[in-house]
């Protein structure tokens, strides 16, 4: 038989069977919808939380001191970082107190955050309102503070406060900021890395306003932020034996934080290759759906078969032909459950209010999926068509 003949009969046997094609293809449709959500979920909500996680500012290379006071970073020496290795592109020194803080008559919690002018250079914060603190601003010890967004619509219901006070105490000893910026809320892609556990707000200061700190006195810990193209673990490495020299053997460690997005990042494609393989098993439960079709609709045509045979069809023409006939029901099985699937991201995006993205990637892996699966599951009956005897084919009815 000739590859025009053994494709139209194939696509005969699916149109004359119009119960048995439907049925056989609502099996693989319900697979291969389920195959193509569970991608899209899982990419949509990795993609989720990854922008989190970068919203969160999350960026540079933390170098901490594990010694004692008089081996500590002092301020000058980070200062001068840059200058000594071209790598890197800023260094500040990070001061961080727990303290409390009242605006507006509202009290709460806080993380203080002593800062200086590279910030920016080293953590991707988004600016709304205002400005942030300047190289002025920390020679001078200015009592000027930084507020994110979310503070500022809880207490005063609207993001822009710019000019408003602050108290904030640390050590039980309140004093008054003035508020000359907001930015957006760095703590979502923390808690969401934490796994949901809520941070106190976070202020942000020049920290030579706080008047235990100043460029003679030591630092825990600093941030630094690499060139473009730079290891941020060979730069830190480099700006450690440095530190170790100037403190005359100080002990120093790095944590690269950017790194988190990348382990993060990893975890999450292999959660989503699990679930995907979870969604494919959806798929092959159709596949046996059809292949027990086929091997009924093998048993009520053995005296066709037995006839083709007869007049000269190859037992090679009747694999092919039965095999083909099983990709097909599969391939529109995957097309209305691809189809399927994308209407249902659709309204559950409406429904939650949700953005969801969609990717053509995932429709075509469920259709190829789908034609996988009548390969597989279409060639034992495919087979057994093939090995029949025309002479006992033709006796069966």
């Amino acid at each position: 038989m000739k590859a025009r003949d053994i494709g139209a009969l194939a696509l005969k046997n699916v149109l004359r069977a119009r119960w048995k094609t439907v049925l056989c293809a609502l099996a693989v449709c319900v697979g291969a919808a389920s195959a193509y959500l569970v991608g899209e979920i899982s990419a949509n909500a990795k993609q989720k939380i990854v922008d989190e996680i970068e919203k969160s500012g999350l960026g540079g290379v933390m170098i901490f001191s594990e010694g004692t006071a008089a081996e500590a970073l002092r301020v000058e020496q980070i200062q001068r970082l840059p200058k000594q290795y071209p790598q890197i592109k800023a260094a500040m020194p990070v001061f961080v107190d727990y303290g409390s803080y009242q605006l507006r008559g509202q009290k709460g919690s806080a993380a203080v955050w002593g800062i200086d002018q590279q910030f920016p250079a080293i953590f991707p914060v988004e600016l709304k309102y205002g400005r942030l603190p300047g190289a002025e601003d920390v020679r001078q010890g200015a009592r000027v503070a930084v507020v994110e967004d979310t503070l500022a619509q809880r207490i005063y219901h609207r993001e822009n406060i710019v000019g408003k006070a602050i108290t904030i105490y640390k050590d039980s000893i309140g004093e008054s900021y003035e508020i000359i910026g907001v930015i957006r809320s760095q703590k979502g892609g923390l808690e969401a890395l934490m796994g949901g556990g809520k941070l106190p707000v976070f202020l942000y200061l020049p920290y030579t306003s706080d008047a235990r700190y100043s460029p003679n006195q030591p630092a825990e810990q600093l941030a630094i932020s690499c060139q473009d193209g730079e290891d941020p673990e060979a730069v830190a490495a480099a700006a450690i034996r440095s530190l170790s020299r100037q403190s005359q053997g100080g002990k120093f460690s790095s944590e690269n934080i950017s790194g988190y997005l990348d382990s993060f990042s990893a975890i999450l494609s292999a959660v989503s290759l699990l679930i995907a393989a979870i969604g494919g098993v959806s798929l092959m439960v159709g596949g046996v759906g059809v292949m027990n079709s086929m091997v009924s609709a093998i048993e009520n045509r053995k005296k066709e078969i037995g006839i083709y045979l007869a007049i000269g069809a190859r037992p090679r023409d009747i694999v092919r032909c039965y095999l083909l006939e099983a990709v097909i029901l599969c391939l529109l099985g995957g097309l209305a459950g691809g189809a399927a699937g994308a209407g249902l991201l659709w309204a559950g995006g409406k429904l939650l209010g949700v953005k969801l993205a969609f990717h053509l990637r995932y429709l075509l892996l469920a259709e190829a999926a789908a034609g996988g699966c009548g390969l597989l599951f279409g060639a034992l009956p495919a087979r057994r068509a093939a090995q029949l005897s025309p002479i006992e084919a033709i006796r069966s009815e």
